[in-house]
């Protein structure tokens, strides 16, 4: 799903040092469902990138904010940190939001040898949260598929600079769950480039 994502943070590893530094605006400070692309704008600035992205067949408007400092100081040796936050709209209404971040002072990296240890209809969001750590970001429907149903989302992205050649690598865990109960109903994990 997030292809576009990776291309645009490698992108902008590229130039060394870009963007606007941001600080990640947290999951309470917006309501999944009701809040709009106005409501992120007002509380986060001038999106870096605008455009849409495509999901089951299903067309989503995007605004993210995304800085690299390859000055800055990364979660591993050889990584040109950065961090970014996409926000994710139906209808100019928030569905989703994901953060990620390869510097050490705020990095989303999790272990994915962990995910064998979740399982669906039976593991809690708080054995989730103690075994994965925070999550970095929230779906609810459509871009989790069953309605009624959310999802937290753990991704990480980092990006190696060598001369002319860009190695971009993405990891995102999708677990959704049932707000009534809190138990995982299913697992979705994705990865893209190598590390």
């Amino acid at each position: 799903m997030k292809y576009i994502a990776v291309v645009a943070f490698a992108l902008t590893l590229a130039a060394c040092a870009a963007g606007t530094d941001f600080k990640k605006l947290d999951s309470n400070q917006l309501t999944y469902g009701e809040s709009t692309s106005v409501d992120v704008v007002q509380k986060q600035g001038s999106p870096g990138k605008t455009g849409t992205e495509t999901k089951d067949g299903i067309t989503y408007d995007l605004i993210a904010y995304v800085f690299a400092d390859a000055g800055g100081t990364p979660d591993k040796e050889g990584v040109t940190p950065a961090r970014a936050q996409a926000f994710y709209f139906k209808d100019d209404v928030l569905v989703g939001s994901e953060f990620s971040s390869s510097f050490a002072s705020d990095s989303t990296k999790f272990d994915e040898s962990k995910i064998s240890m979740i399982k669906e209809n039976s593991t809690t969001l708080d054995e989730l949260i103690a075994l994965m750590g925070q999550p970095s970001g929230e779906y609810i429907h459509p871009l989790v598929a069953k309605e009624g149903e959310r999802a937290k989302v753990y991704v990480h992205s980092q990006t190696t600079v060598s001369g002319l050649e860009i190695i971009a690598r993405r990891k995102e865990l999708i677990v959704s769950y049932d707000p009534k109960t809190g138990v995982v109903t299913q697992i979705e994990y994705n990865e893209i480039g190598a590390e």
